[in-house]
């Protein structure tokens, strides 16, 4: 065996290649919208109009959920599915309407902004205006963006304090803009179990102040399941729907877990 094929077969080289994938700007926008096959995960076109399983049914539900009131959960059961862009990509007529959207992100911003992005989302356009974030990330690790329209809370936290500070913010906040209804996007709620000692008792903490803002809000909570499991009890006790994200047979299917039909 001569050392070039014998290279190519160590792990070394395979995990090299694997990187290369995915911090390659083509590769990245293949992944998410080409029917190529890639890391054994095959999605389809959505910029053909073409649904996957289930999606249908999903973004009937987060549409209605607007207009209801509902709360949505989108479980990705693979931190490769990559459902929760989906709810993302919800939210694009909404901010284009004027309604506004908290976004409560539990992963770094640029994460979200990423996101954003892949989805066909001009946040900077809204930011400020009618799209509103509290960089959960960056007040636990001290890390402020300085970006109009994004909050981080400052000074000393820990679950308890994270919560008391949370609830001032919003009482500002809804004093200055007094809008008759929220949107409240929960991005990547399974990041609680790396910022919080307890993230179920957090995440109870803070859904009592979904009850106490006096306003009608919908809401759409996403979860990658693998990174913090202590969550899922407490999202299909408090979601009105929950959709799970598998991946089979190199496919990704949506699965109504629960609500209407399921």
């Amino acid at each position: 065996m001569s050392f070039t094929i014998y290279l190519l077969k160590t792990p070394i080289f395979k995990l090299c290649f694997f990187m290369y994938l995915l911090n390659s700007k083509s590769v990245r926008a293949g992944l998410f919208f080409s029917t190529t096959k890639y890391l054994g995960i095959k999605t389809l076109r959505r910029d053909e109009g073409v649904m996957m399983e289930g999606e249908d049914k999903l973004m009937t539900v987060l549409a209605e959920s607007f207009l209801n009131g509902k709360v949505v959960s989108i479980i990705d059961n693979d931190i490769s599915s990559f459902t929760y862009l989906l709810a993302l990509r919800s939210l694009r007529t909404l901010l284009e309407d004027g309604k506004y959207v908290w976004a409560v992100s539990y992963e770094p911003l640029q994460s979200l902004f990423r996101d954003f992005r892949r989805v066909g989302v001009d946040y900077m356009k809204y930011l400020g205006r009618n799209l509103y974030v509290l960089d959960v990330f960056g007040s636990m690790r001290r890390v402020d963006s300085g970006l109009d329209g994004v909050f981080v809370l400052s000074g000393y936290l820990d679950d308890r304090v994270f919560v008391l500070k949370y609830k001032t913010l919003i009482e500002e906040l809804l004093s200055k803009l007094s809008p008759n209804e929220v949107i409240v996007l929960g991005y990547l709620e399974s990041g609680m179990c790396r910022l919080f000692d307890n993230p179920v008792r957090t995440q109870k903490l803070l859904w009592n102040l979904r009850e106490e803002a006096g306003i009608r809000t919908a809401e759409i909570i996403t979860y990658i399941k693998s990174e913090c499991p202590a969550l899922e009890e407490f999202i299909y006790l408090y979601s009105d729907y929950v959709f799970e994200g598998v991946i089979g047979n190199g496919l990704r299917s949506v699965i109504m877990t629960k609500g209407d039909g399921e």
